[in-house]
This record gives C-alpha cells, sequence and structure tokens, in this order.
C-alpha cells in the first residue's frame, strides 16, 4: 500500500512547515518514504549519537523490506533538523486497522522499544520537544489516531524528546534489565539471589560435565544459519507441545530474523547456542547497540534436557559473555517471566503518546486500552491467566484441520 499524494497533502494536525522560533532555533521536518534514502545519516547518528537495537539501520532496513508488505504498512521515516542541522530521525509507519488509520511507531511486531534515532548534540528541554513534535506532525498524512506506545524515557542515556511531551503517559508494561559491571567471573555471583545463584551453579556444572559441551557466540553467517534453524525447531517443539499458536508463524516474521541475522554480518544481531553430545540444548537471538545487549529469541530443547533447564543455562552465559566484550546493560526487554527475577532485574518505565485526531480514533484508542487493560488483569492472577490460556489451546485443538475431539 502507498499513501496516496492527497493523504501526503493533507497533514493529521495542520501545521506549518516547521516550529515557530527564530531561524537559529527553528526545528523543521522532512518526511522519507526509505531507509535507504537517509543511509548514511543514519549510520552516522546510530554510531556517534543516541539509538537502542531496535532503531538501528540496519533492523528498520530489514523491517521494511520484509514486512511492510505483509502489512500492507506505508513507512513514513521523519528526519528533524535544526538550523539545517539534523538532529533526530523518527520511524514511523502507516496502516490502515478494522476501519481506521493509525500512525505508529515503525514496529510491525518485532521491536520491543518505540524511539527516535539523536544526534550527540541534542538535549532538548520540554519546550523544545514540543516543537520539535509540532514539526512532526506538520508533514504527517491524515489519520484517524497517532499512536506510539513502549517509549523509554532515555536513549543511551540521553532524554527521550517524545517522553517529555505534555499528555504522554506512563504505561503498564515494563521492561527490566541490570547493568553489567565487574569481573564477568563473579557476575552471576553479584547479581543473583543466593538461592538461585546456587542453583544456577549446580545445574553449570552437570552441564560442564557432558561429553562436547560447549557455549558459542557468532556473526558468523554460516553458524547463525544453523542456529536460527535449530531456534525455529525448538520454538515450534516447544509451542506444540503446550498448545499455543507460534507467533513466527505470522506472514513474513521468520523471513525477517533471518534477513536481519544474516544481511549485515558482524551486528547487529548475534546468535548463541548451547551444545553437548551432538546436540543442540539452547539457542538465543539477541541485538548488540551502544553498550547494551537486548535479548530478543531464546528456545531451548525439552525430553532428556529439560531437568538441566538449558534455558537459564544459555542466559547466564550470554551475561558472562557480554560483561567480557566490555558491554554495561543487560536487557531482558519486557515481559515478566519467573525465571527473570532470579537475577535481580530493575524495571524501567515505558510510555506511551497518543493522540485521537477523529471519532475512529478516540473509540479505535479506547478499544486497545480497553484490551491491554484485561490483558494486564489476567496477567496479575496467574490462576486465572492459565484457565484462560487452557481455554484458548482447546479452542485451538477443536479448529485443528482433522481434529475429531468435539463438546457432545
Amino acid at each position: 500500500m502507498r499513501i496516496s499524494a492527497e493523504q501526503m497533502l493533507s497533514p493529521a494536525m495542520p501545521a506549518p512547515g516547521g516550529s515557530p522560533g527564530t531561524a537559529e532555533d527553528r526545528y523543521e521536518a522532512r518526511l522519507h518514504s526509505e531507509p535507504a534514502s537517509l543511509a548514511p545519516l543514519w549510520r552516522r547518528l546510530q554510531q556517534e549519537g543516541a539509538c537502542t537495537a531496535y532503531q538501528r539501520f540496519e533492523w528498520i532496513d530489514s523491517l521494511v523490506r520484509v514486512l511492510a508488505g505483509e502489512h500492507g504498512a506505508q513507512p513514513l521515516l521523519i528526519e528533524v533538523r535544526r538550523a539545517g542541522r539534523p538532529v533526530m530521525i523518527l520511524p514511523l509507519v502507516f496502516v490502515r486497522r478494522q476501519g481506521h488509520r493509525v500512525i505508529e511507531a515503525l514496529d510491525l511486531g518485532a521491536c520491543e522499544y518505540a524511539a527516535p534515532v539523536l544526534a550527540p548534540e541534542i538535549d532538548p528541554s520540554p519546550r523544545e520537544a514540543e516543537r520539535i513534535w509540532q514539526a512532526v506532525r506538520a508533514v504527517l498524512p491524515a489519520a484517524d489516531l497517532i499512536r506510539l506506545s513502549r517509549m523509554p524515557a532515555h536513549v543511551q542515556g540521553v532524554t527521550n524528546p517524545l517522553a517529555q511531551l505534555a499528555g504522554t503517559q506512563r504505561i503498564d508494561l515494563t521492561a527490566s534489565g541490570f547493568v553489567l559491571e565487574g569481573d564477568p567471573r563473579t557476575l552471576l555471583k553479584r547479581v543473583c539471589t543466593p538461592s538461585f545463584h546456587k542453583d544456577l551453579t549446580r545445574r553449570s556444572r552437570r552441564f560442564d560435565s557432558l561429553p562436547g559441551a560447549g557455549f558459542v557466540a557468532t556473526t558468523d553467517a554460516a553458524e547463525m544459519a544453523e542456529l536460527f534453524d535449530v531456534m525455529i525447531a525448538q520454538r515450534r517443539a516447544r509451542f506444540h507441545e503446550l498448545g499455543r499458536h507460534e507467533p513466527l508463524d505470522r506472514p513474513g516474521f521468520i523471513a525477517f530474523y533471518r534477513d536481519a541475522a544474516l544481511a549485515a554480518p558482524g551486528g547487529p544481531v548475534w546468535m548463541f547456542g548451547l551444545r553437548a553430545e551432538g546436540e543442540w540444548l539452547a539457542a538465543s537471538y539477541g541485538l548488540v547497540q551502544g553498550g547494551s545487549f537486548h535479548g530478543v529469541l531464546l528456545t531451548m530443547a525439552g525430553d532428556k534436557w529439560r531437568s538441566l533447564a538449558p534455558g537459564l543455562l544459555i542466559a547466564a552465559r550470554i551475561m558472562v559473555w557480554a560483561r567480557e566484550q566490555g558491554l554495561d546493560y543487560f536487557d531482558f526487554t519486557i515481559g515478566r517471566q519467573a525465571y527473570k527475577r532470579g537475577f535481580n532485574p530493575v524495571d524501567q518505565t515505558l510510555f506511551e503518546r497518543a493522540e485521537p485526531v477523529t471519532l475512529r480514533g478516540r473509540i479505535a484508542l479506547g478499544l486497545i486500552r480497553a484490551n491491554a487493560s484485561a490483558k494486564l488483569r489476567l496477567e496479575r492472577h496467574p490462576a486465572l491467566f492459565e484457565r484462560a490460556r487452557a481455554g484458548v489451546r482447546l479452542l485451538r485443538r477443536l479448529r485443528a484441520p482433522g481434529s475429531d475431539t468435539n463438546l457432545g
């Protein structure tokens, strides 16, 4: 899908071409539709300025090439300049959903965080942040809803101007992680709870005693391709065992993650494996950017390896590896999985900017928030959540081709 000329000339909110002020402090925005048109600038800003792994050029480029068409999505890549100098790139996307038009962060279901890419010198005040946003709004096409969710307060320690905007709100979702510091050899003892560390050490010794036991961290294309196939097979086996839908089976997602890993050798994607007795016990897919490691996907073998908890073992070894590489933060990203608690992570607040422009947008936003609130209530009551999941699994089995199960 492409945005029509009429849409491009009809902004979401009428506004001049830039923010008010003198020539020296005026912010102006330019709209791009392809990452390639911003490639040199984007790569420079992510290297010299502030950028999360999910807004790196390589990641966004794969998103656009592989997933945008599957979602009928039109990228809106906003370049913001001040006095002619680039200060920010904001990756957005235009999509049509269930009777309404929405502009949101360029996410497409594959990004944990929404954030701009910031130039090294930018440190805007709340007032300047409002002028930046006004310039961005001036070049956006008509939409019913503008919604940027899961925004961090800071990007590599730099204040996120979009999180400072009046009306931006905290959301119930949180990310979590912990600082990596000190000697890598004693990292786990320092970050884990005592009982968790004792159990982890016991399992690690059992693993190390196995024939051919080893840990792999790689950006080599051939090794990554092998580990990627292992990871997909393990995920599918696990989700089938649980009777759950495999999110990676959505159109284009496996192709996207494979492309992102193999299209840019040397990063930001790293793949990891845990191997023993000629088998892969676990595999993991992560991103490295700006001194941080971000966990994206993690899988493990079942059957005879279950008691060894290979998922925990590979996560722990990735943490030690990350510290050995000089990284200073381990990001668990979003989610409250039980295993994370043993590593004593610290929660990080996330924010949302939601602007309904039309009545359709207000209705859509109300439904989105009601659904999110219901899901959060379920997650806070594990027994109820598990009963709901069991019901969904039963329905999927009943609908499965060839199923002879009935309710009679």
